[in-house]
């Protein structure tokens, strides 16, 4: 075992799917220094005028030094192998490249146009990945792929019958301090006697058996103490996720089902370690896969096939010639495949949701203060707004629209959300048989909020009322607090075409409470909540607006508590 716990990624970006945008916004900027208190500091600023990230001091205050904030997602992309290091570590290496400029690794990704292929970006790197190296400082070892030893832990676990998982604990307590896949072995071992002592034990027992058996772990490790190795558990479980292979088992991860054939083919061969001066380009560029071959990825195909009549009762037609087609064909045809099963499970996904109405429910009051809830991830808070609401309404259970296409936010394989809805268009949009609704939501308050979303809610409403000329079209807009000149901007409703041709749109706020009361009262009195009750609390709070904006909020707020005081009835 190792005196020294390693990490995959970055311990201090937790939003490990919001790289790609972190690379983006760089592209954008055309930033090229990034080194120095203020180069640092322009970063920061790009980053959080893109929403990547979210800093509490630029808002209290614009000139506020937020430059360690540009050190740590530099030193992100740069240990991902997405952008180039400084020049004072190109220049030990001997290599002559330009410092901080977007690898072909970086590109791919940027390129990337659904998440199986952004999996593959991140297996991509992943795969080549050597600790230690000059762009990963360690403790002096033979350098080894953590990737590697997860997946050889995993399927030596099912070798011997056991439960293929690694739990969060296992992962700080024994996996992480493995520094040899010839350890596997050992570390199963372990991993087996641990289970063994805790199935004995419940509840409190339980939970002390865990600390002690981490404690006791970071005893042997000098410089790292337990919550040091729970935090690189938990990053370690969110960049392995980023690859594709693994997805969430209880409190831990498993190998991806689909995925099992690539997992097997990546295994077959040995791990290459190579010097610093071949082990840069190469990690810059990425590294090789099975499905580069021919062969390999013919069976990966095929086993995603299977996995689609096996799962889903989908049989895919494969082209009759599918050994002779091209390498790149075979692949497009495995992302299109990937991409089919991962939108069919967001469907069971979708389902599920009218059961999961009390944890909905939870998020929603935990967002009404998002800083004092410990369900909402730092920094995470408007993006998680976006996806509870996209999940509430998919509770409802009677959209016309699929899933996918009533969010304009991604998600990851977890289905939880990776970042909030690109500009130039609604945050959701629910199509229901009788009407669609267009959903905004901010966490802006004050008189920022008109500023903010005034124009864009009703350009965004307008564009679906064209789209839509058959079904009338409600804007729904949430917010903790609605200012009251945002009520009046939605109250008057006026959009007005290129043509100088008008429209009257009809938009409704409401705050988030009042949204969560009336959610959770039918619910939990009815089962859930009827499109036709929503379209008439919509109708009827509409016939209000000819009233000032104040009595108009107040008509609004006196009008859903009515409603929810009904479902008492």
């Amino acid at each position: 075992m190792l005196t020294k716990a390693w990490y995959v990624g970055n311990t201090t970006v937790r939003s490990a799917y919001r790289i790609k945008y972190a690379l983006r916004a760089l592209a954008a900027a055309g930033l090229y220094h990034l080194k120095g208190t203020e180069n640092e500091n322009r970063f920061a600023r790009v980053l959080a005028d893109a929403q990547v990230l979210s800093m509490q001091r630029l808002e209290d205050n614009p000139d506020a030094d937020v430059s360690d904030m540009g050190r740590k997602w530099r030193a992100c992309l740069t240990q991902l192998g997405f952008i180039t290091p400084d020049e004072r570590l190109l220049r030990r290496v001997g290599i002559n490249t330009e410092p901080y400029r977007i690898t072909e690794s970086g590109r791919r990704l940027l390129e990337a146009q659904n998440l199986p292929s952004e999996q593959e970006c991140f297996l991509r790197t992943l795969i080549v990945q050597q600790i230690p190296s000059d762009l990963e400082q360690f403790i002096e070892i033979e350098a080894f792929n953590p990737l590697r030893i997860v997946l050889a832990l995993l399927l030596e676990l099912e070798r011997r019958n056991l439960v293929m998982r690694i739990s969060k604990n296992e992962m700080a307590s024994i996996v992480q301090v493995i520094g040899q896949e010839a350890h596997v072995n050992i570390a199963a071992d372990i991993i087996e006697q641990y289970r063994l002592e805790e199935a004995e034990l419940n509840g409190v027992e339980r939970r002390r058996f865990r600390n002690a058996v981490r404690e006791e772990a970071a005893a042997r490790l000098p410089s790292q103490n337990a919550q040091t190795l729970n935090d690189y558990a938990g990053t370690n479980f969110r960049y392995l996720k980023l690859t594709g292979l693994f997805v969430e088992s209880g409190n831990g991860i498993t190998l991806a089902e689909h995925r099992r054939t690539l997992v097997r083919q990546i295994m077959a061969s040995p791990f290459e370690t190579l010097p610093s001066r071949e082990y840069m380009p190469r990690f810059w560029q990425g590294g090789l896969l099975p499905t580069d071959n021919l062969t390999e990825a013919a069976a990966a195909v095929l086993e995603l096939a299977e996995t689609l009549r096996r799962e889903f009762q989908i049989e895919v037609p494969l082209p009759a010639n599918l050994a002779e087609l091209e390498v790149a064909e075979i692949n497009q045809l495995r992302h299109n495949m990937e991409q089919q099963i991962f939108e069919r499970r967001e469907l069971l996904y979708a389902e599920q949701q009218v059961e999961q109405w009390e944890e909905i429910h939870r998020y929603l009051q935990a967002l009404q203060n998002p800083r004092t809830s410990n369900m909402i991830p730092n920094g995470e808070a408007p993006a998680y707004l976006e996806w509870v609401l996209w999940r509430a309404f998919l509770a409802i259970d009677s959209l016309v629209n699929m899933p996918w296409e009533a969010r304009r936010f991604d998600i990851d394989v977890d289905f939880r959300p990776r970042f909030t809805a690109p500009g130039n268009g609604p945050d959701m949009i629910f199509e229901f048989e009788d009407f669609v609704l267009v959903v905004e939501v901010t966490l802006t308050a004050s008189s920022r909020q008109e500023a903010a979303e005034g124009e864009p809610v009703r350009r965004h409403v307008a564009q679906y009322v064209d789209r839509y000329p058959d079904k009338e079209v409600y804007g729904l807009f949430l917010a903790n607090n609605i200012d009251t000149n945002t009520a009046e901007t939605f109250r008057i409703g006026v959009w007005y075409r290129n043509d100088d041709s008008s429209l009257a749109l009809r938009i409704v706020p409401l705050t988030l409470e009042q949204f969560t009361n009336l959610f959770a009262q039918a619910f939990r009195l009815q089962g859930r909540l009827e499109p036709a009750r929503l379209f008439d609390l919509l109708v009827r709070c509409r016939a209000e607006s000819n009233a000032a904006a104040p009595e108009w909020k107040r008509f609004i707020a006196q009008y859903v508590d009515r409603n929810v005081q009904q479902f008492q009835r």
